[in-house]
């Protein structure tokens, strides 16, 4: 019995040693992903939101006059437009290797399989009523 008892301590031991250096490892991430985001400039961000609504709208107005190319090529051009943003860049660069990393990509819209005028719920911005306060 004391013999087993000891095991359990040693394996209890080990676990959570080896949960305290995965957490001191997830605060260590967290902390370079932080010091890279305070490098990002978020006015741009903030401009970019608003460019975001202005094409939205743009696209929206195509759908719906019948331009179905033409809103399509608006909104693969501004979707590679923002992507290539540097605050965008600096974003995708300071998620790498976190579990952040890919989150942008995944947000990307796949043009190939969708048409923009098919999916007018897709939203190139957040909705009016929740702009993000940068």
């Amino acid at each position: 019995m004391i013999k087993f008892s000891a095991a359990i301590l040693l394996i209890s031991s080990i676990i959570f040693a080896q949960g305290t250096q995965d957490m001191e490892d997830m605060m260590q991430d967290m902390q370079k992903i932080q010091a890279c985001m305070a490098k990002i400039d978020f006015n741009t961000l903030a401009g970019l939101q608003e460019k975001s609504f202005s094409v939205q709208k743009e696209v929206e107005d195509m759908c719906k006059n019948k331009q179905r190319d033409k809103a399509q090529e608006r909104a693969i051009r501004f979707s590679n437009e923002v992507m290539s943003y540097p605050a965008i860049v600096q974003l995708k660069e300071c998620s790498k290797g976190s579990a952040m990393d890919g989150m942008l990509e995944a947000t990307k819209t796949d043009f190939k399989n969708h048409h923009v005028c098919d999916g007018m719920n897709i939203d190139f911005g957040m909705p009016n009523s929740q702009r993000i306060q940068w």
